[in-house]
């Protein structure tokens, strides 16, 4: 029956708001109550815990690095345990810059006295115990921006002198990291900053100065900060028939392996590429190519769809998180995660300059794998905090 009257519209405006404030309300309920953002981390942590492994024991053979990244794996899990489900974000706010310089120590430490394998030295060695300091770097950077932002004063927007102590932070951790060497982690740290600071209002301005800054020091960076082996990957890059038998010779082989796997891929262990020795570095840096050729193309969309969604799950948190320190964190350690996977993936496709950013949960090297579970856990941490203030302050309020 068509309504006509005005008095009966304005009768209904008053039930129609109602119920949007029902509808809103059990949408919050449902928010508060359910750990659907802890269950989806829960299941893709799972997932590619499994298919890292898997992947990595057709990648080694199953040989020692095999049992030695599922030893890892146990410390990543305990880890992950704890940050999850006993320290909460005001602990990681309080600690951050405790944090931040315990690492810049150990970074000290490596460039002093450290491991050296591979050609570098990147390595803290206690016996039989070895790990990765600057791994540990990414966690404590995205804590230093997230703290960084929390304890400044809200500003309508950003300019570059209000940053020159983060910037400060940053540069001394990129410094010590630098000369091991290792620019690809050195550099990771500054996009991870950069990627925090995208959330926030910055002036324009400031904006077109840092990049304009960039463009200037990037040939004075090539001339002298820049080592060989590291101009050769980006002359490789450019033009892959450079040293066709060197790094020119690594990337090849990898697209030979990701295209060899077709649609279906291969099947697991049935790499050619692989277990025929053509692939280089197949258990660490082109670990991607391994399960791309036993996958296909279905398998490495999958696992690109699976850190989206790690990214996505990141970002949710982050906007229902009520502090700066938590949103900012859970930008910066989903920004860890998805940026990583796909600078490694971008890597092996000859899309990006080899750089030796490991893949998330699938490169051999324990240090990366215990981070990439850390991470995971405070996401999960952040999320039940979120969900513990809501229910505080506004599920008494809805049953009044």
């Amino acid at each position: 029956m068509p309504i006509d009257s005005r008095a009966e519209i304005d009768a209904i405006k008053p039930v129609s708001r109602t119920i949007d404030v029902a509808s809103s309300r059990r949408d919050d309920e449902i928010f508060a109550r359910r750990p659907i953002y802890t269950i989806s981390l829960l299941v893709l942590m799972t997932f590619l815990l499994i298919a890292g492994a898997l992947n990595l024991y057709s990648a080694s053979g199953g040989d020692a690095m095999f049992y030695s990244h599922m030893k890892q794996m146990s410390i990543g899990l305990g880890l992950f345990i704890v940050l999850a489900f006993v320290i909460q974000p005001k602990h990681l706010s309080a600690s951050a810059y405790w944090f931040y310089g315990l690492i810049c120590v150990a970074l000290v430490g490596v460039l002093v006295g450290g491991h050296i394998g591979w050609g570098a030295r990147r390595w803290l060695q206690f016996g039989p115990i070895s790990g990765q300091p600057s791994e540990l770097g990414k966690i404590a950077i995205a804590m230093v921006g997230a703290r960084f932002f929390a304890e400044m004063q809200q500003m309508a927007a950003y300019r570059l002198r209000d940053l020159w102590l983060l910037a400060l932070l940053v540069g001394v951790m990129f410094v010590l990291i630098f000369p091991q060497p290792d620019l690809g982690t050195a550099s990771f740290l500054v996009l991870i900053v950069c990627t925090q600071i995208c959330f926030m209002p910055i002036e324009w301005r400031s904006v077109a100065m840092l990049f304009s800054g960039a463009a200037i020091t990037l040939p004075i960076g090539w001339h002298f900060l820049l080592l060989g082996y590291q101009k050769t990957r980006i002359l490789s890059f450019l033009d892959p028939s450079y040293e066709p038998q060197g790094k020119g010779y690594n990337v090849q082989q990898s697209l030979v392996a990701v295209g060899s796997g077709g649609m279906y891929g291969k099947g697991f262990m049935h790499g050619t590429q692989t277990h025929l020795k053509f692939l280089p570095m197949s258990h660490s840096d082109f670990i991607f190519s391994v399960f791309a050729e036993e996958h296909g193309f279905l398998g490495g969309s999958l696992l690109l769809l699976s850190f989206a969604a790690l990214a996505s799950l990141a970002l949710l948190i982050a906007k229902q998180s009520k502090n700066t320190f938590s949103a900012l964190l859970a930008v910066g350690l989903g920004a860890f995660l998805f940026i990583e996977f796909a600078i490694n993936v971008a890597m092996v496709l000859r899309m990006f300059p080899v750089k030796g950013l490991p893949l998330p949960f699938f490169s051999a090297g324990g240090s990366n794998l215990i981070v990439s579970c850390a991470a995971i856990g405070i996401l999960i941490s952040i999320d039940r905090d979120n969900r513990g203030k809501f229910r505080n302050r506004h599920l008494h309020v809805y049953k009044n």
